[in-house]
């Protein structure tokens, strides 16, 4: 009754509720189902027990049966999964062999031996019966006397938070108002009649391990008619749905908490956060953490919701902060890359709790608001046509007059808009030639960052300085996407150049085809001279032969000395 009395007083100095929050998975409550849980402290809980009190009572022996649905293995539907162990076992009933009854709530502590207390499916476990023995009628705790969930728990099990919202819904609903029941009371420290404790351990293990969608789906299948229409009792856990009550009725003082995001706490508690992509289509879904902060010696609850096109892989309600300063990370991402385009969304982070200490702690702590963007980018099209996608080029310098000069011909290189203002640009990564790059050659140069529908302009060049002949070369152009995530290459550039030297009119004198025979032409000439029966040399001295006795001698000089012009 003590109890009582302090969170009155509470309520008079200024803690407040917040409306009903909008619901957000399969397993929540109906719309308006708690408009009536107003106020806090005592208020809130009588508000409470009148929502959730006029239930079905269902027996206890019907809860051999009940509770191989409530409890159900959810890789197996043939087994079920056993309180404080978490261990999964034939879900039969084999006359307790197995598995039989725990009472959360012990009788020894409040609960009669008939009557809805006795059966309430919100209390009533499937639990090892070795278990159930040690567990005995031990209040909730840590230490001597006490019986702590975890104790006996398989790795990653973690009943602790389940028991202690079961406990306080069973002080709600069993207030002693109602016929055939009792008053159970939470108390700090160890019970005595009609008591369990402790409650102290109770909201640490409230915030430590929160509500998650078993129990979600728990709460639900007791609740509805329509998925359970043989054992469900109609009414819900206040505790598994809005979280945030417990602080309101046994919460020590006015919460201070504060939760924000960035890195300076702002008064009000109201923070917001940008973040933005830009990847490529289909590449993989892309997460950026933004680091969440909380303030303050209290717990409590938030929810993650998001809205348009962002995600947030901890978005969800009920999720919990212990007491004391926190830092946590919030990875936040867009829904899709599948299609190029513009994609926006927001997520948004509310502290639930319904008191406050103090501006922007607690319920006046404002919202936290991350904004996301991002831009999907289609690839990027590497072209030789400005039109259309042209992946080939040849550029033929036709016959060309030995001696003529460099010739030139432009080309252009485009990145085609696969989608309008979302194409990635383009990179130009790599040239790689063979065959005459001596003598058909181009300025190609590797580049970065060509927009979509944009071009660069080069220039392929033919060097006829040449002995007369046909020539080619080919170029290889590797290309990619600009340089952010999902970047793929694109299919290479095939840049093909040729062309023919026709002979001078002067040749074989005129070795350079300048059009004159020279003194150029008599260096050449000498350095191809061998002597009587001294064989030809490589070309292009083989030119040099004029008499073509096999070998280059004072008969050829005497003919070069006949033609020479100067």
């Amino acid at each position: 009754m003590g109890r009582r009395v302090i969170l009155v007083v509470w309520a008079s100095v200024g803690w407040w509720a917040l409306g009903p929050r909008a619901a957000l998975g399969q397993y929540d409550p109906p719309a308006g189902y708690y408009n009536s849980a107003t106020g806090t402290g005592l208020t809130l809980k009588n508000n409470l027990h009148d929502i959730i009190h006029n239930h079905v009572v269902r027996s206890y022996d019907a809860a051999r049966y009940s509770l191989q649905l409530l409890d159900r293995d959810p890789n197996d539907p043939s087994r079920i999964i056993l309180i404080y162990t978490g261990a999964s076992v034939p879900g039969t009933w084999d006359a307790g062999a197995t598995w039989d009854r725990e009472h959360q709530w012990p009788r020894s502590l409040g609960v009669g031996t008939s009557g809805p207390d006795n059966s309430d499916e919100f209390q009533l476990r499937p639990c090892n019966p070795s278990v159930n023995g040690s567990r005995s009628n031990s209040p909730y705790g840590i230490g001597a006397g006490y019986w702590d969930p975890l104790a006996v728990a398989l790795p990653g099990v973690n009943d602790r938070g389940d028991c202690s919202r079961a406990m306080f819904y069973m002080a709600v609903r069993y207030d002693g108002s109602d016929a055939n029941t009792v008053d159970l009371e939470l108390v700090n420290g160890y019970p005595g009649s009609n008591q369990m404790g402790d409650l102290a351990r109770m909201l640490e293990w409230h915030y430590s391990d929160p509500v998650n969608d078993i129990e979600r789906r728990r709460n639900h299948l007791v609740w509805s008619s329509q998925d359970n229409p043989q054992y469900y009792q109609g009414n819900r856990n206040p505790f598994i749905d809005r979280p945030e009550f417990v602080w309101a009725i046994w919460g020590t003082a006015p919460n201070n908490s504060k939760v924000y995001l960035g890195t300076t706490e702002p008064p009000d508690g109201t923070s917001t956060e940008s973040v933005t992509f830009r990847v490529i289509k289909d590449s993989a879904l892309p997460s950026q953490v933004v680091p969440l902060h909380k303030m303050g010696d209290h717990p409590t609850t938030y929810d993650v919701t998001v809205a348009g096109e962002a995600t947030a892989t901890e978005a969800g309600t009920g999720l919990a902060f212990v007491g004391g300063v926190q830092d946590r990370d919030i990875p936040v991402g867009i829904v899709s890359t599948a299609t190029a385009g513009q994609y926006s969304g927001v997520v948004t982070v509310d502290n639930t709790d319904l008191t406050s200490a103090g501006t922007g702690q607690g319920s006046a702590d404002g919202n936290d608001i991350i904004s996301v963007a991002a831009e999907v980018l289609d690839h990027s099209e590497a072209s030789f046509n400005a039109w259309s996608n042209e992946d080939v080029l040849i550029i033929d310098f036709g016959t060309v007059a030995a001696g003529s000069g460099v010739q030139i011909q432009i080309f252009s290189l485009f990145n085609l808009e696969s989608t309008p203002e979302f194409t990635a640009a383009l990179d130009f990564d790599s040239i790689s030639g063979s065959g005459d790059t001596a003598t058909l050659y181009t300025d190609l140069v590797v580049f970065s960052g060509l927009a979509a529908g944009s071009d660069r302009t080069f220039v392929a060049s033919f060097d006829t300085q040449v002995a007369a002949g046909a020539y080619q070369a080919v170029y290889t152009l590797g290309v990619s996407d600009e340089d952010v995530p999902g970047a793929q290459s694109g299919t290479s550039l095939v840049l093909t150049l040729r062309g023919e030297v026709a002979a001078s009119a002067l040749f074989p004198f005129d070795a350079n085809g300048d059009g004159h025979i020279d003194l150029f032409d008599y260096t050449r000439f000498e350095g191809c001279m061998t002597g009587p029966d001294g064989g030809l040399v490589v070309s292009p001295c083989d030119n040099h032969d004029f008499d073509t006795d096999g070998d280059v001698d004072l008969e050829d000089h005497a003919a070069f000395q006949r033609a020479f012009t100067g």
